[in-house]
């Protein structure tokens, strides 16, 4: 007998909660341009719209791993990783109609998060590293419309079974205030991947003293295809967790849940007239999106995913990896002619590309400043792997889930050949360091209810759990979220673990789902002093 427990059950139950699944954060102190360039979805042209460009200095227009490999510097801290890591930038709209670049509070994190989880027929997954050539895109750029009712009702939401993957897929961007705390103020305390659109500026200048931060969680369970057609996706599916859990059918490998977080100097523009606008055009957060190509030396990432397995994150723990030096230094080796003359981070009266501002509910157009094509870059076949359970997925690279009906499909363009030499042509993003006072991390703590202002409603009280976990035990993490409370950061992990219940005589055996937390100080490169929780939940 197999039930769902969802808080502390009336019955006797003892609850043993393990140790949580590993994770690094690779971390990237510079970008390594800002740029029209968009390999999968523009490939050998231009993009319509600007993006934040992380990773090998050798990205182009025309990117493969190959070429990527040979970058001569990256802009992030493993030294073996050339991977290439991008997003739309968010621009500042004022009320002149001109438009800025919110500067970006380094480092820009990628998560690598080595969640598990079983298979559609029921059989426990293995982690896989991205093989070099793999391509994927989380978010779609038209999107200006959702089919969900506002932020997440608490923290512990899920699992999301009955969902389409396009429904995960809105679930997998966050946009959430960061509010450290100010002149005895408490601070605001907002979970990972929580609110799914973009804030009011009006809300934000109220309410989050410390920036935004933007968040967007890639999928995790894949049919074993290098790429997903001309959106990029089709090889891949979201976990009924998002960021963990199980995976659907015809995507029963597992790869590790990638995940970018950007905070963003919104605070830099409080008081000021005008909006917000990400650098597609989109004032309302539901098209943001962001691309991946795995760029790796050969057998590295696999020793990571097996070896590192450090509970705090850091990556420089893992003794796989090299540190280079000078990344925030980085730039684009090449530059196309056609942008040499661009200033993408502004102020300028429109957004670069001709890229238009629109609000939906209908998907947005693409610019007239796309030249590239949507269906090269691509990466064919399918890698082999040794994961237990896998399945090779539909051979069409099509999915058994909903499809992603709202995307708009740019008409194929001839690739041109843009790129000329000029090694310090590179457009780099413009920052801000955080100069705030390090704080120690408190002890174990759940965050408070705080009662926010106007539109956006703040996180959700969470009862302190009543005990402290063991970790002699093996347990599957299911969901991952984070949130601040002063400048602590808060990570909490939903594990999955049988426990007995005893109850009229009787040994039951169930399926427990119980939280461990680990908490770590927040000064944008992140210590982890551990302090754990357990709770249960109640019987459903």
């Amino acid at each position: 007998m197999h039930a769902s427990l969802r808080g502390v059950a009336a019955a006797a139950l003892a609850i043993t909660v393990p140790a949580v699944n590993a994770f690094w954060r690779l971390e990237c102190d510079g970008s390594v341009g800002l740029a029209r360039i968009d390999p999968l979805m523009d490939f050998g042209g231009l993009s319509d719209h600007v993006h934040t460009i992380k990773g090998g200095s050798a990205f182009t227009a025309t990117s493969t791993a190959d070429d990527l490999l040979k970058s001569k510097c990256q802009s992030c801290g493993v030294g073996q990783d050339k991977s290439a890591y991008w997003a739309p930038p968010l621009y500042f709209m004022a009320d002149d109609g001109t438009f800025t670049v919110v500067p970006e509070k380094p480092p820009f994190k990628a998560y690598y998060e080595l969640n598990t989880g079983m298979t559609s027929d029921g059989k426990p997954q293995k982690i896989e590293a991205f093989p070099n050539g793999f391509q994927m895109i989380s978010g779609t750029n038209s999107r200006r419309n959702t089919t969900l009712s506002g932020p997440d009702p608490s923290d512990f939401v899920g699992p999301f079974s009955d969902e389409s993957n396009e429904q995960r897929e809105e679930r997998a961007i966050g946009f959430n205030c960061m509010n450290y705390g100010h002149n005895g103020l408490p601070a605001k305390n907002e979970p990972t991947l929580y609110r799914h659109s973009l804030p009011e500026k009006s809300w934000l200048d109220a309410n989050c003293p410390d920036g935004l931060r933007m968040e967007l969680q890639f999928p995790s369970c894949w049919n074993g295809d290098m790429d997903g057609g001309e959106k990029h996706k089709s090889h891949v599916a979201f976990p009924n967790w998002i960021n963990g859990g199980d995976c659907p059918a015809g995507f029963d490998r597992r790869l590790p849940a990638l995940m970018y977080e950007t905070i963003v100097a919104t605070d830099q523009f409080i008081g000021k007239g005008g909006k917000f606008v990400i650098g597609n055009g989109d004032p309302t957060g539901y098209g943001y999106h962001g691309d991946f190509i795995s760029a790796w030396d050969e057998g590295v990432l696999q020793q990571a995913v097996e070896q590192c397995t450090d509970m705090g994150g850091q990556m420089r723990s893992c003794g796989v990896f090299e540190f280079p030096e000078n990344t925030a230094s980085c730039t684009l080796e090449n530059l196309p002619e056609e942008l040499k003359d661009e200033k993408p981070e502004g102020p300028m009266p429109g957004l670069p590309g001709g890229c238009e501002v629109q609000s939906g509910p209908e998907p947005a157009k693409k610019g007239k400043g796309a030249t590239g094509s949507s269906s090269g870059g691509k990466s064919g076949g399918k890698s082999g792997g040794n994961a237990a359970g896998n399945s090779a997925g539909k051979s069409d690279g099509s999915s058994s889930l909903a499809g992603d009906s709202s995307s708009y499909s740019p008409p194929a363009a001839a690739p041109s050949s843009p790129h000329v030499e000029n090694k310090k042509a590179g457009a780099v993003f413009a920052q801000v360091k955080d100069t705030g006072d390090e704080y120690q991390a408190p002890a174990n703590k759940a965050p408070a209810d705080q009662a926010p202002v106007d539109q956006a409603p703040a996180a959700p009280t969470t009862t302190p759990p009543p005990s402290g976990p063991t970790n002699d035990q093996a347990g599957k993490v299911v969901s991952t979220k984070i949130w601040t409370e002063g400048r602590v950061v808060h990570e909490e992990k939903i594990v999955m673990q049988e426990v007995t219940v005893t109850s009229g005589g009787a040994k039951v055996k169930r399926t427990a789902e119980a939280k461990a937390e680990h908490v770590k100080r927040h000064g944008h490169r992140h210590h982890h002093p551990m302090q754990h929780g357990a709770g249960g939940r109640r019987m459903r």
